[in-house]
C-alpha cells in the first residue's frame, strides 16, 4: 500500500511540475518561482533523482 501511495504522489508532483513548466514568465514571477527552482525540484525530490519532466 505504501508503494501505490508514493507513486499516486509522485505522479500528482509530476503534473504540477509540469503545469508550472507552461506558466509565462509573469505568471511565475506572481507565484514568486522561478525556471531553475522548476527544473530542479522537478528532478529531485527528498534527495531521489526522477526522470526529467
Amino acid at each position: 500500500m505504501a508503494g501505490r501511495a508514493w507513486i499516486r504522489q509522485w505522479r500528482d508532483n509530476r503534473r504540477a511540475w509540469r503545469q508550472l513548466a507552461v506558466m509565462s514568465e509573469r505568471e511565475l514571477q506572481d507565484i514568486s518561482v522561478c525556471r531553475v527552482d522548476i527544473a530542479h525540484h522537478g528532478r529531485c525530490d527528498n534527495g531521489r533523482l526522477y526522470w526529467p519532466p
